[in-house]
């Protein structure tokens, strides 16, 4: 039961905000720019299935090659990171240790 007045609520606000959102000239211009541009375009691959589907094809594989830079460059920062960290990681090891020798010294020489 209340997920169904959710989804009622949901719905609502929806067409309350579009109605709201559609009152601006400028708004109204646009959506209708958008709905023709968009109606001609689904029309187009309508009468040519082939061309969406190519596009489909060439979006698809442009995304892939985009995607697939990106994770070589995360690839490659977490690699520096992890070389950064690693010489911090030594660095402190030897500091620890020159402070050890060093507090080690004034014990030894007592």
């Amino acid at each position: 039961m209340g997920q169904s007045k959710l989804w009622k609520g949901v719905l609502l606000g929806a067409v309350v905000g579009a109605i709201v959102a559609l009152m601006d000239k400028d708004t109204r211009k646009y959506v209708g720019e958008k709905s023709r541009s968009t109606g001609a375009r689904c029309q187009s691959y309508m009468k040519h299935p082939s061309e969406a589907i190519h596009n489909l094809r060439v979006n698809y594989e442009s995304f892939s090659t985009q995607l697939n830079k990106g994770v070589v460059d995360l690839l490659e920062l977490l690699d520096k990171a992890e070389s950064m960290l690693n010489k911090v990681g030594e660095i402190n090891q030897e500091v620890k240790e020159q402070l050890k020798a060093v507090d080690d010294d004034p014990k030894q020489s007592s």
